[in-house]
């Protein structure tokens, strides 16, 4: 949520996206509205916690309804974002789909550089130890 500033957990949220769209051959949040963004990362990753809705700048706070949850689908621009909300898959079942060897494994990393709160995403070298990287490949 850009409404809370930026800092170095930011990139590792970055490298997350990148290796879905490794994975799957598409961006993962392919959107430049914030509302519609918003919905897509709920949709792929569960609901923004509260504390962070509570947190959000009072310009943010309009994409929330009695700040506690997305105003989604009822705040949507068009029926074309509904729809383009609705295709996304969760997470796990977006690797799942995409993934030939080591799914849960790599399911877990990408839950860990994807947190919506920075304090609880994985730091670079955390996500270097983590076991997807050291599982072997198909022979």
């Amino acid at each position: 949520m850009h409404c809370l500033g930026w800092s170095l957990p930011c990139d590792i949220w970055s490298v997350g996206c990148i290796l879905v769209e490794l994975c799957s051959g598409e961006a993962l949040f392919q959107t430049h509205e914030n509302l519609e963004h918003l919905a897509m990362m709920e949709r792929v990753l569960g609901p923004v916690p509260e504390h962070m809705i509570r947190k959000a700048s009072s310009s943010a706070q309009k994409y929330f309804r009695r700040g506690t949850r997305l105003n989604w689908p009822e705040g949507a621009v068009t029926r074309e974002s509904i729809r383009a909300v609705r295709k996304l898959h969760r997470l796990k079942d977006l690797v799942a789909r995409n993934a030939d060897h080591s799914k849960a494994s790599l399911a877990d990393l990408l839950y860990g550089l994807l947190r919506f709160e920075p304090s609880e995403r994985l730091t670079a070298q955390e996500a270097l130890d983590h076991p997807f990287f050291r599982i072997p490949g198909p022979t």
